[in-house]
């Protein structure tokens, strides 16, 4: 009898540890500055301090570092990737790439997001749109003939799951 509780509480804590909606497992968000109706800029909060004291946050170092392979050589991909081949396909040629490539990785959806926002633009890639809901991110890239999908999603026990979308573009030209 004994055997079976504690193998029932076993279990119960691997569940737990592995729950997305635990405190301790949450990624806030930085708040967001709110903008004034008329002007477009900043509403001027209660408590904010003087502007004489306000300074730039320091450029932090990435979290995240670019991986010297990638399946698409025009498509940034952090190091600690590990490709899902089951779920993965791509296809190649001298006129054509397309792929949908998936990852899992350890690391918090924002981190991954900004990964993607800030090696995308060094590879021409010109950010159209991100979202962010439901614990995940979606983001939307262009270049000439080209648009780079990037999907984030949790996945249990703090791993992440990465896919990224490349097809051609036959929309607007840049």
């Amino acid at each position: 009898m004994t055997r079976y509780i504690f193998s029932a509480l076993f279990v119960c804590t691997l569940l737990l540890a592995g729950c997305q909606s635990m405190p301790w497992q949450r990624n806030t968000m930085p708040p967001v500055e709110l903008l004034d109706d008329e002007s477009g800029k900043s509403a001027p909060e209660a408590s904010a301090p003087p502007a004489a004291s306000l300074q730039p946050a320091p450029k932090q170092a990435p979290v995240l570092a670019i991986a010297s392979r990638t399946r698409m050589r025009d498509v940034p991909l952090p190091e600690k990737a590990k490709e899902d081949l089951e779920r993965t396909y791509v296809y190649e040629s001298h006129t054509l790439q397309v792929g949908r490539m998936v990852y899992t990785i350890q690391a918090a959806v924002n981190d991954i997001a900004q990964f993607y926002i800030d090696t995308c633009p060094g590879a021409d890639w010109r950010m159209v749109s991100v979202k962010q809901a439901a614990g995940g991110a979606e983001l939307l890239f262009r270049k000439p003939g080209k648009k780079l999908e990037v999907s984030i999603s949790p996945l249990a026990f703090g791993n992440k799951r990465l896919v990224v979308h490349l097809v051609p573009d036959e929309g607007l030209n840049y």
